[in-house]
Protein backbone atom coordinates (compact mmCIF):
# COMPACT_ATOMS: atom_id res chain seq x y z
CA UNK A 1 0.00 0.00 0.00
CA UNK A 2 1.57 3.66 -1.14
CA UNK A 3 1.84 6.36 1.53
CA UNK A 4 -0.21 8.68 0.28
CA UNK A 5 0.28 12.55 1.74
CA UNK A 6 -3.45 13.27 3.49
CA UNK A 7 -3.79 16.73 3.03
CA UNK A 8 -4.44 19.38 5.63
CA UNK A 9 -8.00 20.31 6.17
CA UNK A 10 -8.88 23.50 5.37
CA UNK A 11 -11.14 26.30 7.36
CA UNK A 12 -13.27 29.26 6.37
CA UNK A 13 -11.89 32.81 7.95
CA UNK A 14 -14.71 33.14 10.00
CA UNK A 15 -13.89 29.83 11.41
CA UNK A 16 -10.39 30.59 12.14
CA UNK A 17 -11.54 34.22 13.68
CA UNK A 18 -13.93 32.54 15.91
CA UNK A 19 -11.49 30.50 16.87
CA UNK A 20 -8.36 32.99 17.39
CA UNK A 21 -7.02 32.36 20.93
CA UNK A 22 -7.15 28.76 20.85
CA UNK A 23 -5.24 28.28 17.59
CA UNK A 24 -3.16 31.61 17.76
CA UNK A 25 -3.06 33.10 21.09
CA UNK A 26 -4.22 35.96 19.58
CA UNK A 27 -7.12 38.02 19.54
CA UNK A 28 -9.84 37.66 16.61
CA UNK A 29 -9.22 41.26 15.76
CA UNK A 30 -5.08 40.51 15.01
CA UNK A 31 -6.19 37.43 12.91
CA UNK A 32 -8.77 39.97 10.87
CA UNK A 33 -6.08 41.96 10.06
CA UNK A 34 -3.79 39.41 9.31
CA UNK A 35 -6.25 37.50 6.86
CA UNK A 36 -7.68 40.79 5.05
CA UNK A 37 -5.06 40.95 2.68
CA UNK A 38 -4.35 37.25 1.77
CA UNK A 39 -6.78 37.67 -0.87
CA UNK A 40 -8.55 34.40 0.22
CA UNK A 41 -11.17 32.98 2.19
CA UNK A 42 -10.15 29.82 3.34
CA UNK A 43 -7.05 28.50 5.04
CA UNK A 44 -4.77 25.70 6.52
CA UNK A 45 -4.40 26.22 10.23
CA UNK A 46 -0.31 26.31 9.06
CA UNK A 47 -0.94 29.15 6.78
CA UNK A 48 -3.25 31.35 8.96
CA UNK A 49 -0.93 30.62 11.81
CA UNK A 50 2.03 31.81 9.59
CA UNK A 51 -0.14 35.18 8.35
CA UNK A 52 -1.09 35.95 11.95
CA UNK A 53 2.75 35.82 13.30
CA UNK A 54 4.24 38.14 10.37
CA UNK A 55 1.12 39.82 10.98
CA UNK A 56 1.55 41.03 14.80
CA UNK A 57 5.72 41.31 14.19
CA UNK A 58 5.34 44.07 11.89
CA UNK A 59 6.31 47.18 12.53
CA UNK A 60 3.71 49.99 12.70
CA UNK A 61 5.20 53.21 11.23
Amino acid sequence: MANKKNPEAVYSRDELIHHAVELFQAKPEAVIGALHSAGKNEFTVDEARRLVEQFLKGKVL
